[in-house]
């Protein structure tokens, strides 16, 4: 997942402000902004949701999502880091990333705790593409 660093710097160019401006009202550097404009880096979650904020879009607009894992749409457009998701789970963050890039099912207790925690329907949860869910009880994949 990348900045849309075109979107990013018309945006800003839109609303008439330097990187600068940008970076005083976001709390960072100019060099940072100016990094997400040339390089498409991204900043963290939170920074991503106070940047779309500062411009008035949906946090879709400024990100390509490509090829971007389901559970990290998500979890990027909720405002968290995958430590934060992994304590709302209780495990450790290797285990949370391994689930969020699809290399292991999504544990059956996950879905409701997940729903929640990134605003959609369990539903949302338990359809979304390659994501497989882990039966409790029962050690196979369904």
């Amino acid at each position: 997942m990348r900045i849309r660093r075109e979107r990013l710097r018309e945006l800003r160019r839109m609303h008439g402000w330097t990187q600068g401006q940008v970076a005083a009202a976001l709390e960072c550097s100019r060099a940072t902004v100016s990094t997400w404009e040339t390089t498409g880096g991204m900043p963290r979650p939170a920074r991503l949701q106070r940047l779309a904020d500062l411009f008035n879009v949906p946090i879709c607009e400024i990100i390509d999502e490509e090829d971007t894992p389901p559970l990290r749409r998500l979890r990027t457009a909720a405002g968290l880091r995958q430590k934060d998701v992994a304590k709302l789970l209780g495990v450790g963050t290797p285990t949370y990333c391994d689930v969020e890039t699809a290399r292991q099912g999504v544990p059956e207790r996950w879905i409701p705790i997940l729903s929640e925690a990134f605003n959609v329907t369990t539903d949302a949860i338990i359809n979304l593409a390659r994501i497989r869910i882990l039966k409790s009880g029962r050690g196979g994949v369904h």
